[in-house]
Formats: C-alpha cells, structure tokens, sequence
C-alpha cells in the first residue's frame, strides 16, 4: 500500500489565497479612480481632476471675456503742445516756457513739429521708386444669352467721344437685324485695386483706379469634348470704345503730348458707368437684354428702373448706384427665359398674346382697322396720320406683338419717309428718328461692398448652337502714363493702358440656337420619325413638321405664312429657313428608356417605358447626341416654343 503524500497548509490553500489578492487588488484601483480621482493637475493654483477642470477651464475663459470687454484703453500722457506754444508766442520768442527751464538761446532754430507730418498732395512731389501695378482680375464671371431683333450700332452718345462730331449710323445700321448674343459679367474690385496701387508706392492722388475697357476670351468645344485655344473676342459694337494715344517725348526726353493724354483721361473718367456696364443694343423683338445671373443679384430688378439713354451729358458719375439685394436670386419661375436657347415664357415674349383690356371681337377689329387705316395714310404720303394710328396700335394693351411690330414697321417708314422729304426740301442731310434708344438699367454692385461694381462684355459674333466659355480681364489706365522719372522701371511710362490678369472661366453656355427641332414619333409602317422643327423669325417661333429617315438632314427651306402683313393686309408668305444642320444617324424603335416622374409635392420615382430614339450628329460642335420622343413631349422648352407658335398661328 503506497504511501499517502502529506501536503501543507499553504498548498493546500495557495489558490485561494491568490483569488482573495486578485479581488482586494481590483478593489482598490476601483475606489482610487472613480472616488479619489489621483488623475489631477495644476491649474490656476488647484490640483483638479477632469470634471473640476472643464467647469475651472469655462469659468477662466468667462472671466477673460469680462475682462477683455470691460478693460477701458490707457490714456496716453499727450504734452499739451497748444499752450505750450500760444504762451511762447504771448511771452516772447525768447521766454522759457516754465519758470524751471533755463531761457532760450539768442539763436533761432528750426521750429520742433507736433505730431505726425501732412503727406504731400501737390504733383512732382512723389517717390522715383514706384512699380506699376498689373489690374487684378474680375471675380464670379457668368454669363448670359439670348436672340433677339435689335438695331446693331454704336452707342450714339459715346462714338468718337474725343472727336468734334460723333460718328453717324448708317443706313444699315437703322434698320433691326437677327443676332444671337452672350453677355459676360463680373464684379472687379475697386477698393482692392486700390489698395495693391498704394502698397506699391503710388501717390495717393493717383491710386484711383479708372477703366478704359474690358476684353474677353472664349474657348468653344469641339467635337471630341475638349475646349479650342482661348481667342480674343472682338467687342460688340453696343461696347463704348475711347481713342487711347499713346504717349510721345521729345529729343529732350520732355513729353510732347500732355494735352491729348489729358483729353484721354478726362473722357475716360467721365464715362465710367458706361465703360464698366456699356447699354444692349435696343430691341425690337425677341430677348430682352437682361444682366447675366450674377451672385448676389436679383434678375429683373433693372427692368423696374430702367430708362431710355437720351444725352451725353446724362452719362458719367450721375448714374445712380444701385446695389444688388443681398438675397440670394430666387428660383427663375416657370417659363422663364434660360441662358442656354434664349426662349421665354408666356409672361415675358412680346409675341406671346397678351390680355385683352377689352372684348375679344371688339378689341380685335379696331386694331385691324387702325392697322389698314395706317397703311392707307402711309400710301397716300399721310406720314403723320399714319404714325399716329401705328402708335395707337403700338399702345394698345389688346394689340398682339405681330400687330406690334407691323405697326413699328409704319413709324420707321414714316420717318424714313419724312426725313428724305426734308432732306429733298432742305438740299441738306437729315437722318431718321425711328429708330429706339438702348435702355440703361441701374448701377450694378457687389452686395458685399459698393466699391465692386459689376463689368461686363458684350458678344454679338457668336453662332448660334455653339457651345463656349469666357474669361474676362479688365484694362486700366496707367496713372503714370509719361512719368518715367517716378517709377522704378521708366519703361513703364510708355504705356497709356495696362491691362489685368484673366479671371476664372466661365461654366460653359449654348449660344440660344435659331432652329430647334423635337422628336414626335415613329411613321406608320416606314423606316422613319416624324420631328417637329421650330425656327426663330423676326422675333417669332414658327413650326413646321417634317419626316427623317437615317442619313437625313433635319429641316430645311420651307415656304410658308408668316405673321407679317403685306399690302393686302394678309400674312406674307415667305421662305423660311428650318435647317437644324442635324442629320440622322440612326432610329431606334421601342428603346428601353427610363422615364422620370415627379409628384405635385415635389418628390420624384422612376418607371420604365419603351420610345423612339433619334441619334444625330449636331453640326453646332461635330458631337453625337440623342433625343428621346418621351422626353422631348415634357420637355418645358418644347411647351414654350409650341404655345408660342399656338399664339402666333392664331393670327395666320
């Protein structure tokens, strides 16, 4: 029988043991960090632990505030230099100004100055040191387009302004042409120019900045989706543009045009508001010119102020300044005119028909006799009677637009007409009255400072359809023109304008097209689509219908009626051109097509549907594009143009 192992009292118990120091262990780290917290540190002569610390950090930082904002500032001891020096002048010149100052010496010297010296502000008396300062560039430049009718010419008040006469229209100029248009704007800051001119040394008398123009740069895309090299854009004739000599010295070194620079600046200073925001052309028909959406500004605020440009002596610094709301633009209402394809709504075309003041019937037949009683007058040399009855027609709330612009049509004849008889009459020339005044909205600023006006730069040369994007850059006038001796580097006194760095580009924006054209369906048992094509004439959307095939050109020259009148009082019927420069490429029948639907309380789901597609090549830019028959039917452009041509086909 084995022996039985004795084991001790220790051993026997040792586990237990290690247990019971395990709990006493944890017990105590539990009470040391959650009831004596041991984690504090110093702070403002406290030991505080993280509780005591956040309530002690809140307190400090309250009592520095206090501190901070009921701290009054140390008044300087300032010696009191005005009694000091009326009681030397009192006592005499040699008379110590206190009773413990030794006397004045029996020599005179240079009199101390008290306080800070005047700058100088007399010409000649700057530093040789100045750099001449490159403009900054234009800030949050969009832009904005539009087609319209308007009288393509220079502003008549500015042309030539440093000549004797201005400049007179031409016979061409007097009468409207078609123009697709983009304006392009920006805010340039006045007072941080102003500034950049003072830190490099200018005088403060010639720190003002004055601009001669602003130019722009465009980029179009191409057919690979890319953007072309910038290009300069040529200035709208709209645009006010100011002869600028260049300065001339003598073999002496002594500048010999003085008085020509002065002329420039003189002119330059006082048309400001024109150069920064030049007018639109007037327009007859189509858009109005409207300021591009600039942030900040609210669209249609210059059409409540907006007046007619009348006299030269109106123009300049008595502009009014008019900032822009500081909320931001709201949403533009439905039917609303876009900056890409130049259409607008049923409240704002003028070709739109607008409400009668009177019964329909009644309001109708007294402008088609008024119209016909003024093309009698104008056949019977009745000048006046027949601009009278054209205004009377041009004033009527009930008349429709194409009333409108048949009537525009007499008055400008009947002026034409007037002022060749005068003209016969007199043996001297006389031009005609008729045509309208830019209208000039408000002074435009940023609604940060009134010291950032808004400039801009008109593009009439654009093709309609083209897609493009602009810079801007200002150019100033060099306040040391001819001053070689005050400048640093003297080549810089050869230049009269100096101009800026570009700003950013725009985002990209569609020139408003002449012709659009939309997706109806598929023929009956043919190859083929059935496109609605809208054309832009005189002012008015025409429509015409017509069926593509694949490699068909969409559009093309259609005789049809127009609401122009002729002689017989009937609507003329003329060729219009509805050639989109879109062909087919293919026709995809019962395409699988994801349709979008929104609710009336603004929320949206997606639902399956099958539709015609048109693929075509857009001649505008060489790419590939798609319209889709069941998107092109809620297209809101597609609703515009068609209730436009409802409007004008009821007068056909």
């Amino acid at each position: 029988m084995a022996k039985k192992s004795s084991i001790s009292f220790i051993e026997l118990h040792l586990e237990k043991g290690l247990l019971g120091l395990t709990v006493a262990f944890m017990v105590f780290m539990v009470v040391r960090y959650l009831v004596f917290e041991p984690n504090k540190v110093e702070f403002d002569g406290q030991r505080l632990g993280p509780r005591e610390l956040d309530e002690a950090l809140v307190r400090k930082a309250d009592e520095l505030s206090r501190a901070v904002q009921q701290a009054a500032p140390e008044k300087p001891d300032v010696p009191e230099y005005a009694r000091q020096l009326e009681e030397s002048v009192k006592g005499g010149l040699f008379r110590a100004l206190d009773g413990d100052s030794p006397p004045l010496p029996q020599v005179l010297t240079v009199a101390p100055r008290f306080g800070q010296p005047l700058p100088g502000i007399e010409e000649g008396m700057e530093i040789d040191d100045v750099v001449v300062v490159t403009p900054l560039p234009p800030v949050s430049v969009v832009a904005e387009t539009g087609i319209s009718l308007a009288y393509r010419r220079s502003p008549p008040l500015l042309t030539g302004a440093l000549d004797a006469e201005p400049a007179e229209a031409t016979d061409e100029e007097d009468e409207p042409v078609e123009l697709s248009w983009v304006t392009v704007s920006g805010y340039f800051s006045l007072e941080e120019q102003q500034a950049a001119m003072m830190d490099s040394g200018y005088a403060g008398y010639r720190a003002k900045p004055y601009l001669v123009g602003v130019e722009a740069q465009r980029q179009e895309i191409t057919a690979s989706g890319e953007f072309s090299e910038w290009v300069d854009v040529a200035p709208a004739k709209a645009i006010p543009r100011v002869n600028v000599p260049v300065p001339e010295f003598d073999e002496k070194g002594q500048l010999a045009n003085q008085a020509d620079l002065d002329a420039a600046f003189d002119t330059i200073r006082r048309l400001q508001p024109d150069i920064m925001q030049p007018t639109f052309y007037a327009v007859e028909a189509g858009d109005e010119w409207t300021i591009p959406p600039l942030p900040g500004y609210e669209a249609g605020v210059e059409e409540e102020e907006a007046e007619p440009v009348e006299a030269a002596a109106e123009v300049g610094p008595s502009r009014a300044v008019t900032r822009a709301p500081r909320a931001a633009p709201p949403p533009a209402p439905a039917g609303g005119r876009t900056s890409r394809g130049g259409l607008r709504g049923a409240g704002a075309n003028p070709f739109v028909r607008q409400p009668q003041a009177t019964p329909k019937t009644d309001g109708r037949k007294e402008i088609l006799d008024d119209l016909r009683a003024a093309r009698k007058a104008a056949r019977d040399k009745d000048w006046d009677e027949a601009a009278r009855l054209a205004n009377a027609i041009i004033n009527n709330s009930s008349a429709r637009s194409t009333d409108r612009a048949a009537a525009r049509k007499i008055v400008r004849d009947a002026e034409k007409a007037r002022a060749q008889e005068e003209k016969r009459a007199a043996g001297r020339g006389a031009r005609s009255t008729g045509v309208p005044t830019p209208v000039r909205v408000p002074f435009v600023t940023s609604p940060e400072s009134e010291q950032e006006p808004a400039v801009w730069f008109h593009d009439d040369s654009v093709e309609p359809g083209k897609t493009y994007r602009y810079r801007l850059r200002v150019a100033l006038w060099n306040r040391y023109v001819g001053r070689p001796a005050a400048l640093r580097d003297p080549t810089q006194a050869n230049q009269s304008v100096l101009r800026g760095e570009w700003s950013a580009p725009t985002a990209p924006i569609t020139v408003a097209p002449k012709q659009r054209f939309f997706v109806r369906g598929p023929v009956f048992g043919e190859p083929a689509a059935t496109v609605e094509v809208y054309a832009w004439h005189q002012g008015y959307w025409l429509k015409q219908d017509f069926k593509v095939r694949v490699g068909d050109a969409i559009g093309g020259p259609v005789e049809t009626r127009t609401p122009e009148l002729g002689e017989d009082d009937r609507p003329k019927r003329q060729e219009i051109d509805f050639s989109t420069g879109a062909v087919v490429l293919d026709l995809r029948f019962d395409e699988p097509v994801m349709l979008r639907r929104t609710t009336d309380r603004g929320d949206f789901s997606y639902r399956e549907a099958k539709s015609l597609v048109l693929v075509y090549v857009d001649s505008a830019d060489g790419q590939v594009k798609e319209r889709v028959a069941e998107l092109d039917r809620a297209d809101p452009a597609y609703r515009r143009l068609k209730d436009e041509w409802d409007s004008v086909r009821e007068g056909l």
